[in-house]
């Protein structure tokens, strides 16, 4: 009798080899059936909107760019006051789907952003969305104290300092302003110095409030640059009658270098920068000018550079002396400070800025003061 069970285990064989194939080439097309959230944009600018309209409101358009279907299980924010809502059915490949986000305004005057996060199916498993902007209050509950006047125009200040400002480093000071005329007023800057970007509305409407900006622009300062700027923008307003008020607003910034990351053994290798005097005092001034001196010591163990010694109102004040750039250690410069009573009306306050390489003090100010 001829034996045929070597030919049926062959078979067999073959036949299950087939079967795990066939399995193990689905298993890999299912891995490969992913859902892929895609949206135009993340992040939603509102700009400057009213506390009185209550909600701002954005919907982020997505679409599943991916090959299976897409499941939004559930968003999460960073405050209460921003509200989600999503697509809760799945989104199948091709298909659209939306995130939409409501942020309350209310009793929330001044800037804010917040993030949004979406946790879904794909192998990413969430992405983050953002929402900004600037909310313009209700006349009545702003809480802020205005310190300067420019026309009918109240602001919290008229000038612009920052006060240290390190390579590539974003500055920026936002205040708030206020028309408290009867009319509303068109506002224009201009002048502005190439290391600056200013942003203000272009209309202030009559007992509204609203944010002027004043930013340092990293790229359009020499990184290599040490010292102290001082300049002005000019502001304008101009009411529908016609009538303008024109007004310089100074802006100033000391650039030092960036110790944050100096080791501690260059830290005792390092300058340093000794004053004579933290004030000077003219005290009641005549008709003649009057000097005062003021000297630079380098206490340290390397050379102290000098990057600036500078003052910003030099209508009054005159510094000589100021003739080396570099001192090497326990070399002194002294400096003669005058004081010009000429023109002067009142009191002088002003502060006299010193920018070195010392990592300690790399700036430090010297207070002026006199009376007529």
């Amino acid at each position: 009798m001829k034996k045929t069970w070597p030919a049926f285990s062959l078979f067999l064989f073959w036949l299950l080899l087939g079967s795990q194939a066939s399995f193990l080439w689905s298993q890999q097309d299912t891995n490969t059936q992913q859902p892929v959230l895609w949206s135009e944009t993340f992040d939603h600018d509102f700009g400057r909107v009213r506390e009185v309209h209550g909600y701002s409101v954005h919907q982020f358009d997505i679409r599943n760019t991916g090959t299976a279907p897409l499941i939004i299980s559930h968003v999460l924010t960073t405050c209460g006051c921003a509200q989600p809502e999503w697509s809760k059915e799945p989104i199948e490949p091709g298909e659209k789907g939306f995130v939409i986000v409501s942020y309350d305004m209310v009793n929330r005057p001044g800037p804010f952003e917040k993030k949004i996060t979406a946790f879904t199916n794909e192998r990413r498993l969430r992405h983050t969305f953002t929402i900004k902007g600037v909310v313009i209050p209700k006349p009545q509950i702003l809480d802020v104290l205005f310190h300067d006047t420019i026309g009918t125009v109240q602001m919290e200040q008229a000038s612009f300092h920052f006060n240290t400002v390190r390579p590539r480093e974003m500055k920026t000071t936002e205040i708030w302003i206020q028309n408290y005329s009867e009319e509303d007023l068109r506002l224009t800057v201009d002048n502005i110095p190439d290391f600056l970007t200013v942003t203000v509305p272009d209309l202030l409407e009559s007992n509204y409030p609203d944010r002027l900006i004043v930013e340092i622009h990293p790229s359009k300062v020499d990184e290599n640059f040490r010292g102290r700027k001082f300049d002005h923008f000019s502001w304008t307003t101009e009411s529908v009658s016609g009538e303008k008020v024109t007004q310089t607003i100074p802006v100033s910034a000391n650039f030092i270098d960036d110790f944050r990351r100096i080791t501690p053994a260059e830290r005792a290798e390092s300058p340093s920068a000794q004053l004579s005097a933290q004030s000077l005092d003219y005290g009641k001034l005549k008709k003649k000018r009057v000097q005062k001196e003021l000297s630079i010591s380098n206490t340290g163990k390397s050379a102290l550079s000098l990057h600036s010694i500078s003052i910003d109102n030099t209508q009054f004040i005159e510094i000589t002396g100021f003739n080396k750039k570099v001192l090497q250690p326990d070399e002194t410069l002294k400096l003669k400070v005058y004081v010009n009573p000429k023109d002067l009306k009142g009191s002088l306050t002003t502060d006299l800025y010193v920018i070195t390489n010392d990592p300690q003090r790399p700036l430090q100010e010297v207070q002026l003061t006199a009376e007529k």
